[in-house]
């Protein structure tokens, strides 16, 4: 599992893996080089060093979340290896996705993958002549990534990617073709190797992310408002409450539908009353409707007893594993209860996981100075807003900042040109956590999931849909960006397939074998209807093959039908036909019928029939043969007799006798 330090980097280290090209193709060059990457997100440049089929990376200039440490990465092994010099140590990884993360030349390779390039001519860069290629997503006309590749050095010189957030560039500069250190390219003698089996590993971003970075929001939020009645003063000719319930509501509306959010107000039900703290809404999934009544049902009418709604709210936290952001809105100090600030510090210390901001509203110095203290205690922040406009500016960044990072993956699910409701399965590629947070609309087909950054991938499926296996669409490598949406259609619209068998012209039982093209592992069998000769099956569509065998025919026949495309909405039909006739074997003994072994061979030799000691019925034994000549051998104990060229013909009989004159 990827380290919390190297998560740290991702948001980072997205924006280089968005350009997806190849650096380099088989037998690169010996070189040395800077790579500079510049987006819209950073600039970062980087010190590389090739040999043959090893490659080493150092950030040089940066962003700090993205690691400087060296890395070494093995093309042909597909082996990154992380050098921890302060530690003594390295890392070894082969998964591309956390491989990435480390080194971005591996990022780069593994988002292109799915793409299609085509010749884009030829120009020179940095006084090499490259070969241009320009790469797009299946089914688009625009470019996505440009990429100039140098022959010389079989490396890509210059890469730049077209996205919607702007264009990003990396490019190779001060390139000097000469032999490598192959020292550069080793692990260091003494260093040992850090992971899940190595005590006490820990890598240089891990720290970095400790010391520097915050632990991320969970997304859990609890109001605590103020109703006391001094709520009732004006600003700006606008009473205090209503400048809230607006702000607030507003506020509730933009959340996310499956925000974790409560409710908690003080002051509101009856005047000099200290214990006046209720909790209106339960941390729970948002009910933006049930909210947004309960905070415009408030009437400010009584004390200040900021304590003791903080004390509630702590008290309801006790237990849970994620950290929920408390936002305090106050216009005044504590009027009950002597030390607030205190009690946010022993609470803290108390081990509840939770962070405090507090927003000051028209308040004096003296109400500020506590409010701040509270806030900090809390590891928040203190807003102050002195009218409408900037508490409404407090509390969008204050929310913002209790709410983590997401993007949208929306997905459309479709079956016979209608929406189709399917549950949807995700998985993080990085943590291998797999989850089902929704499914599609019944009357829309789509739904929309709110997911941090990261890559994912997705499976929804058919189960109304028999013939083998539940037909299952798939999505890979679902990158997911903070502020956009990613959009995936799963259409399950089914296909038949229909198959008559027949035998000489008419219906047959026969069985059929289902496998998706190129699998050698079947996913279904089936007879068709013996008095019919028929089946019908609704399959997704794709390609497949079919195996029909003749069943009851001695040395099951088949048929093979390959690459047999089975179009959505569409059918297919295929009539399967057997040819057989019937060989009739009578054998006496001294003239009444014996059981004695029958083999029977095909032109070519291969031994079709075999029967040892069974009974046969009057002395005779009847077998159904595919058209053809055959060899026919009945053995007596030493005495043999042997039928050559027996032709078989499609809906005949033929009948030989093998007649043993004497006992032996």
């Amino acid at each position: 599992m990827m380290s919390r330090g190297l998560k740290a980097v991702w948001n980072v280290v997205f924006f280089l893996l968005v350009l997806a090209t190849p650096l380099f193709s088989s037998h690169a060059a010996q070189f040395s080089a800077e790579l500079t990457i510049a987006s819209p997100q950073g600039n970062f440049v980087y010190d590389l060093k090739v040999k043959d089929d090893l490659m080493r990376l150092q950030k040089t200039a940066g962003p700090m979340r993205v690691p400087s440490f060296p890395t070494i990465y093995n093309r042909e092994t597909g082996v990154t290896r992380g050098i921890m010099d302060e530690m003594r140590q390295y890392v070894e990884e082969t998964n591309p996705i956390k491989t990435m993360v480390m080194n971005p030349i591996v990022g780069w390779e593994y988002m292109r993958k799915n793409m299609t390039g085509t010749p884009g001519g030829t120009e020179t860069v940095e006084g090499y002549a490259c070969d241009v290629v320009e790469y797009r997503d299946a089914g688009k006309e625009a470019v996505a990534y440009r990429v100039w590749t140098s022959q010389d050095l079989a490396f890509a010189v210059k890469t730049v990617s077209y996205a919607t957030n702007g264009n990003a560039t990396m490019a190779l500069r001060n390139i000097e073709e000469g032999p490598q250190d192959d020292a550069l390219f080793s692990i260091p003698a003494g260093y040992a190797k850090a992971g899940p089996g190595a005590k006490g590993a820990k890598s240089p971003a891990r720290q970095t992310q400790k010391e520097k970075t915050p632990p991320a929001a969970s997304g859990n939020i609890v109001f605590i408002l103020d109703a006391s009645g001094s709520m009732w003063g004006q600003v700006e000719g606008t009473a205090k409450i209503a400048i809230a319930k607006e702000v607030l509501t507003g506020l509730v509306q933009e959340l996310p539908d499956d925000a974790t959010v409560g409710l908690v107000a003080y002051g509101h039900r009856r005047k000099g009353d200290c214990d006046d703290v209720e909790e209106l809404i339960p941390l729970g999934r948002l009910d933006k409707e049930k909210m947004i009544a309960k905070i415009q049902a408030l009437s400010p009418k009584g004390k200040t007893p900021i304590s003791r709604s903080v004390r509630l709210t702590a008290d309801r936290l006790k237990g849970l594993e994620d950290e929920t952001t408390i936002i305090l809105v106050s216009d005044g100090k504590e009027t009950c209860d002597p030390d607030p600030c205190g009690l946010v510090k022993d609470l803290k210390a108390s081990g509840i996981k939770f962070v405090m901001h507090v927003i000051g509203f028209d308040v004096t110095e003296e109400e500020r100075e506590q409010l701040e203290c509270m806030a900090n205690a809390g590891g928040g922040n203190y807003y102050t807003a002195g009218n409408a406009g900037e508490f409404l500016a407090a509390a969008r960044e204050v929310v913002e900042k209790s709410t983590p990072p997401y993007g949208i993956f929306k997905v459309s699910a479709t079956k016979n040109g209608k929406p189709f409701h399917t549950f949807v399965t995700l998985t993080d590629q990085e943590s291998g956590k797999k989850w089902s947070p929704g499914s599609t609309s019944g009357e829309t087909g789509t739904v929309e999931l709110r997911l941090a950054p990261g890559m994912y991938q997705a499976e929804l499926k058919d189960s109304g849909v028999s013939g083998g296996q539940t037909p299952t669409m798939q999505f890979k490598d679902i990158v997911i960006v903070a502020g956009e949406t990613e959009e995936r259609t799963a259409d399950f619209s089914d296909g038949t397939i229909f198959i008559t068998t027949l035998l000489n012209g008419k219906p047959f039982g026969g069985n059929v074998f289902y496998y998706h093209q190129g699998e050698k592992k079947h996913f279904h069998n089936e007879n068709t209807n013996p008095s019919t000769g028929k089946l019908n099956r609704r399959l997704v569509p794709g390609i497949y093959r079919f195996e029909v065998w003749g069943s009851g025919i001695t040395g099951a026949p088949k048929v093979v039908m390959e690459d047999v495309e089975i179009p959505a909405g569409g059918s297919v039909e295929k009539t399967v036909e057997f040819l057989a006739g019937e060989l009739t074997i009578v054998v006496t003994l001294d003239g009444k019928p014996i059981a004695t072994p029958i083999n029977i061979k095909d032109a070519a030799g291969k031994e079709v029939f075999k029967n040892w000691s069974n009974w046969p019925k009057n002395g005779t034994r009847v077998v159904k043969l595919p058209e053809g000549v055959y060899t026919v051998k009945v053995t007596s104990g030493k005495q043999v007799l042997e039928f050559e060229a027996i032709t078989i013909s499609a809906g005949k009989s033929e009948t030989i006798t093998a007649a043993f004159p004497t006992s032996q």
